[in-house]
């Protein structure tokens, strides 16, 4: 039986490590940490849960498939959840004036009469630019430019266009938008019911492991942020890592707070907030109105970070919880009590998706999959958990084929 080592036992490590032993592989899987699940995790509180970073995967196929595999009941969304603001002046469900819509329309739509391929984006075009070319901007200001900081925690006027929006022309058959599922225990079910059925399928799990990638054998997969990737391939691997240092990283922050009371103003997923409003807040997710195990007692996210904001983490829990009040009456209009709250600070939590990694990314093409070394992460093109999912697919086949 061929040994193939993971290091990472974040939800790539994880969910490779799953796909790599169901294909008959023995897998170790190490983890630097005390516990697997990376930035994945829960909370829990008398007043409910408190996820630490994401709170869902997207619904796809495959996704599906996984819960099934794990024998998890997914938690779905409630209609509730259907609707989403957008902050100008006050959360909107449409931002945009009649004329600035009748304007937006009048650009793209002669564009997409001549095929898709117009709106391409041009390379080392950040995403701003992108938008003002294409869409105008009102449009690049008030929905693409929140819209892609709520996924990529950063303006826009940095992010590559051709990284995000390229996959989007390639001929890739695309899985229709289905909405979210997660664990109903939150995002740590999901994390226990990976790590109980790799035990089940005889994978070793080496928790608070030091790993000198020289002394493995066999096929190694380094699911690890690009950062620590960096570190780890350093001696072994010193081209790879010198590519890998180029990779900026930025922070995140989540912070849910409970409320004595609900706000009943806006009921929805939540409210994504673009720059220029001197507003620190990325957006805010309101939980209690997205499923229907999270309203024990009313609660909201908010989401914070970004490579410009890195001080954000420095602050103390009380001036932290002051900015969010501020903020939170001025975007929502609010100020119930605050009964709990529950702070999650993650230095060089994301990869900053910048035209240095659209350039960074080039250069792996050239370069893996180097000898029997495979990389897996949020850095290499698809930053959600469901693309990381499809990853794993596809680099469990590629070994597979390799080594079967």
């Amino acid at each position: 039986m061929k040994t193939v080592s993971v290091i990472g036992a974040g939800f790539a490590g994880l969910s490779v490590s799953l796909k790599l032993a169901q294909k008959g592989f023995q897998v170790d899987l190490y983890e630097s940490s005390s516990r697997v699940g990376g930035l994945l995790g829960t909370d829990t509180t008398e007043h409910g849960i408190a996820e630490r970073a994401a709170n869902a995967l997207i619904r796809t196929s495959k996704a599906e498939d996984l819960f099934r595999e794990l024998g998890l009941t997914p938690s779905l969304p409630l209609d509730s959840a259907k609707k989403r603001f957008l902050f100008r002046g006050k959360p909107r469900t449409w931002p945009l004036s009649i004329f600035e819509t009748v304007g937006l329309i009048g650009r793209v739509l002669p564009k997409l009469l001549r095929g898709k391929t117009s709106l391409k984006p041009r390379p080392q075009e950040t995403l701003e630019k992108w938008g003002l070319r294409l869409l105008g901007p009102s449009a690049t200001q008030h929905i693409l430019g929140p819209a892609m900081q709520g996924i990529y925690g950063n303006e826009i006027s940095g992010l590559s266009a051709s990284v995000i929006l390229g996959p989007l022309f390639s001929k890739k058959k695309k899985e229709k938008y289905q909405g979210l599922l997660t664990g109903a225990g939150g995002m740590q079910d999901l994390v226990d019911h990976l790590e109980a059925k790799l035990k089940e399928l005889g994978v070793r799990v080496h928790l608070n492991a030091s790993v000198n990638v020289s002394e493995l054998k066999g096929p190694i997969i380094v699911a690890t942020s690009a950062s620590s990737a960096c570190r780890l391939l350093k001696e072994s691997h010193p081209s790879l890592s010198q590519v890998l240092s180029e990779i900026r990283m930025s922070s995140l922050m989540s912070v849910t707070l409970f409320f004595n009371k609900p706000q009943t103003t806006y009921q929805g997923f939540g409210c994504l907030i673009p720059r220029g409003y001197g507003l620190k807040s990325l957006g805010v997710l309101m939980n209690s109105y997205i499923f229907a195990d999270r309203n024990k007692t009313y609660n909201e996210t908010w989401m914070m970070g970004g490579e410009k904001e890195q001080d954000l983490l420095s602050f103390s829990d009380s001036d932290l919880l002051k900015l969010i009040a501020d903020e939170r009456f001025r975007i929502l209009g609010h100020k119930e009590s605050l009964l709990d709250y529950r702070i999650n600070r993650w230095d060089k939590a994301l990869p900053y998706y910048d035209l240095q990694l659209e350039k960074t990314l080039e250069l792996l093409k050239s370069m893996l999959p180097a000898k029997e070394l495979y990389l897996h992460g949020n850095y290499l093109g698809g930053i959600g958990l469901s693309k990381i999912l499809e990853r794993s697919d596809v680099l469990a086949e590629e070994i597979a084929s390799r080594y079967a």
